[in-house]
């Protein structure tokens, strides 16, 4: 397989690369290594098939919470450039001197795609005016912007600050007609020098026609940068606010009253600036909008649905630990890499296993056909004679058939349960407007939404009145949706067809509103029902099993423990012997054991104070004893190999060899082991093992106690 690709994906922050020994041929088959979690009913080739199927379920998934972020960003988003846009033409008349415009954007989540979107959108303009300048046509009237980012790690002191911010504007080329250019920095003035970007912004509107335009500054995390960092640089573009139209945009984290901008800072800094807020909506909100229109809308077909557990892992991790909209996309992304662990996820959708009668026509493909049979026809739980003549009854486009007809099944039952689901929504919505409980009234729509997957909702009781409108908004609702639907729809149809004649007829709407209460809670008992009852339905659907948190909350003291007492653990290689059986590894003796791990294990017996040279004194018997049997095995090797002519001369020659080699790496020896030990001594203070202290210079304090066992 091929990472060309991956590798020159500027967006793929991690690769993997499958380790292939140097000895091992890529055309090998019968006996090839496999990375399957499930080899005995995977294909040869059933990893590569499988990313391929992920990647293109998480790219549907991916760009359908890209477009419901931006729906919701929107609103946000156009309003900050409108105020980045008109910062210097929406002043105050009158001041005595010029205010610094600053926009704040608050909101109780991060998310870098709000600040990656108002970028972009900002130096549309600028690429525009660049596209018709190049062409010879004045299509665009609008100034343009020029944006750059600055981030706290970046900026711990004012030097570092300003270098951030004028390199951001000044590596690029002021002219639209040439490329970026590399300035010469011994006839330039300094890359921390704001009078570098006045020069750079005056050559930039020379080139552009003396065309005015603003210099967005994205401020991300604000509340991390240092607060004297931040003063001395609103002071310093304060005093060129006449010759460089600075705006600055905030990213703040926290109330909106008051403001971490007016609490921190004094009153001296807060009279240089103009400040606009903006607010984004609540996250709450985003992360139920989210899951509504990513996995129960009508509109739209998710490649894999998820379960109660996920949606209840992600909404304890969206509201307890990280109320970052990236926070949704990383879940929602591993649970679709756990997901397609399993070797029948490639019939996911048609296009997973292209040319399926080819492939799994061949008879190394049997043991992922006998795993489909026993799931399509239940044989796991018939005898083996009756499976066996089941099995020759069986013809391989009848099997993809029924693979063919479960997955229809499967998406059909799940795009009624997304309509019913709608209708719920609807009547709870208008239920709640009317002041009248519903049976779901005390829970929020996440835990609606787990009791709707499950099929365990109560029933609906509509003793109200103005029942009329509710029969007219649902009638509305099921006359938007395709005509395919309506047709499976038609007795909640007519039912409320029914229930509006009645209502017409009849003034009192109590006896009216039982009646129809009923239908509707039978109308919910039968559309929202588990989806784990269909057939195969974990090729489509993640069901009860809980999201693998270890991924993203692992417990580091238990990996560090884990990776010095068995590192052979993590630097094996899992190779798939003829026996089926991995290596045992667990009796593994010190000498086979790194130098960090070698003294790891003195440290757990020693006491609360470790005398070093005692610990280096042990270390050092281990590493001789330890050569001494390299020694023994190296000179039983070579009496193996040595000829029966030449033996005795030979022998007398190594033995020759080795004392005089040993008188002069003796010392060489010694000064090894010291360094090694001094080098897994740091390696252990680094990981915050060790603390020394002044009482004794040739003792280190413990500062780890009871190991795991």
């Amino acid at each position: 397989m091929s990472f060309a690709e991956g590798l020159e994906d500027i967006n793929q922050t991690t690769i993997y690369i499958p380790y292939l020994p140097a000895n091992r041929k890529e055309n090998a088959s019968s006996k090839e290594e496999s990375s399957s979690l499930f080899p005995e009913r995977d294909l040869p080739n059933g990893c590569e098939l499988r990313m391929k199927a992920y990647k293109t379920a998480w790219s549907k998934c991916l760009t359908r919470v890209q477009e419901i972020v931006r729906i919701l960003y929107s609103p946000v988003v156009d309003t900050i450039i409108e105020r980045v846009e008109n910062a210097y033409s929406d002043q105050l008349p009158g001041l005595p001197n010029y205010e610094l415009p600053v926009i704040t954007v608050t909101s109780s989540s991060t998310s870098s795609s709000l600040f990656d979107e108002v970028a972009s959108r900002l130096e549309v303009a600028s690429r525009l005016e660049v596209a018709s300048r190049l062409e010879g046509e004045d299509l665009f009237e609008a100034n343009g912007n020029y944006v750059t980012h600055i981030y706290p790690t970046e900026c711990s002191s004012i030097l570092l600050t300003m270098k951030s911010l004028v390199s951001g504007f000044v590596r690029r080329s002021p002219n639209p007609d040439y490329d970026d250019v590399k300035r010469k920095p011994t006839t330039s003035l300094a890359n921390y020098d704001i009078a570098l970007l006045e020069a750079w912004y005056e050559a930039l509107c020379e080139a552009r026609g003396n065309k005015r335009m603003q210099l967005a500054v994205m401020v991300h995390d604000f509340e991390q940068f240092d607060p004297t960092v931040v003063q001395d640089l609103f002071e310093i573009c304060s005093h060129s606010i006449s010759r460089l139209p600075l705006v600055f945009v905030l990213a703040l984290v926290g109330p909106p009253t008051p403001s971490y901008l007016h609490t921190i800072y004094p009153r001296s800094t807060l009279s240089l600036l103009c400040v606009r807020n903006c607010r984004l909506p609540p996250s709450q909100d985003a992360l139920h909008e989210i899951l509504l229109k990513v996995f129960f809308d009508i509109d739209f077909e998710p490649p894999v649905m998820i379960g109660p557990p996920i949606i209840e892992f992600l909404t304890d991790f969206f509201t307890r630990h990280s109320l970052s909209l990236d926070s949704i996309v990383s879940i929602l992304q591993l649970v679709h890499m756990k997901h397609f662990e399993d070797p029948l996820t490639l019939l996911v959708s048609e296009i997973s296993l292209p040319n399926a009668k080819d492939r799994l026509s061949q008879p190394i493909s049997f043991s992922f056909l006998d795993s489909i049979f026993m799931r399509v026809h239940h044989s796991s739980l018939v005898a083996d004679v009756d499976h066996a003549m089941r099995w020759r009854a069986e013809t391989l486009d009848r099997l993809l058939d029924s693979i063919d007809a479960a997955r229809d099944t499967f998406h059909h039952q799940a795009r009624l349960s997304r309509v019913a689901f709608q209708v719920m929504l609807s009547v709870q919505k208008f239920m709640l407007h009317r002041g009248f409980k519903t049976a779901e009234g005390d829970k929020t729509l996440s835990e609606v939404m787990s009791l709707a997957i499950r099929g365990r909702l109560g029933k609906q009781k509509l003793n109200i009145d103005r029942l009329d409108e509710l029969v007219e908004d649902l009638n509305d609702f099921f006359g938007w949706l395709p005509e395919t639907i309506r047709q499976d729809e038609e007795e909640i149809i007519a039912q409320l067809d029914s229930a509006r004649s009645l209502l017409d007829r009849s003034s009192p709407s109590q006896g009216i509103a039982a009646q129809f209460g009923n239908d509707l809670s039978e109308y919910f008992q039968m559309r929202l029902i588990s989806l784990e009852d269909l057939p195969l339905w974990d090729i489509w659907y993640t069901g009860s099993l809980p999201f693998p948190s270890e991924l993203i909350n692992p417990s580091f003291r238990a990996s560090v423990f884990a990776g010095l007492l068995y590192p052979q653990d993590y630097v094996r290689r899992h190779r798939s012997l003829e026996n089926g059986m991995r290596e045992e590894t667990d009796n593994v003796g010190l000498a086979h054991l790194p130098d960090t791990s070698i003294i790891f294990k003195g440290y757990l017996e020693s006491g609360k104070m470790i005398n070093v040279f005692d610990w280096f004194e042990s270390f050092a018997f281990e590493q001789d004893a330890q050569k001494q049997r390299l020694r023994q095995t190296s000179s039983r090797n070579r009496k193996e190999r040595k000829s029966p002519s030449k033996g005795k001369a030979r022998q007398s020659k190594v033995q020759e060899d080795s004392r005089e080699e040993g008188e002069e790496s003796e010392e060489e020896w010694k000064v090894e082991v010291q360094a090694r030990f001094v080098r897994a001594l740091h390696e252990l203070d680094y990981l915050g093992f060790i603390k020394h202290t002044g009482r004794k210079a040739d003792h280190v304090l413990r500062t780890v106690f009871d190991p795991p066992e």
